[in-house]
């Protein structure tokens, strides 16, 4: 009898250390592509500085079909941004990342900056996510549109 309480006890501690054990996240990989185009451009009162927000859409692994909306801070003087980008998948899962850049002029009157993106949160099935990644972007000034390669990590919270 006294072997078969200490079963029992065992077993019932393990199942309370189970239950207390911290959550595992799991890393997945974010990758894809974005189009977009300036949608508007807000005087900040800082010279040189614009409020400028970008709008498109693309496709990215764990996320699907996307469109992104990334209202950001552009100092035209340096080529310097900072902002954040808030993509919404089909299904109205929204993934949030803050990022901060710097633009350099190449061929054809085009801007590029790799620019560092930090997830900082979102909603279903991104809730309390977190991560990484870097956001390649071409920027054409004639035509206020670009393209986009993402590649990074999304940490995905343990579901428990």
């Amino acid at each position: 009898m006294f072997r078969f309480v200490l079963r029992i006890a065992a077993a019932l501690l393990l199942v309370v250390a189970g239950a207390l054990a911290p959550a595992v996240a799991e890393d997945v990989p974010f990758k894809g592509t974005f189009s977009g185009r300036a949608i508007s451009a807000v005087e900040t009162g800082d010279l040189g500085v614009l409020l400028i927000t970008t709008a498109g859409g693309g496709t990215a692994t764990h996320l699907g079909k996307f469109k992104m909306v990334s209202p950001h801070l552009a100092n035209l003087a340096t080529l310097a941004v900072a902002g954040t980008q808030n993509f919404t998948a089909a299904n109205g899962d929204a993934l949030r990342a803050s990022f901060t850049g710097q633009f350099s002029p190449i061929a054809g009157g085009l801007l590029a900056a790799r620019i560092d993106c930090t997830i900082t949160g979102g909603t279903g099935r991104f809730a309390g996510a977190g991560g990484g990644y870097t956001f390649d972007i071409v920027f054409d000034p004639a035509t206020l549109s670009d393209v986009s390669v993402i590649d990074g990590t999304i940490e995905l919270p343990d579901g428990d």
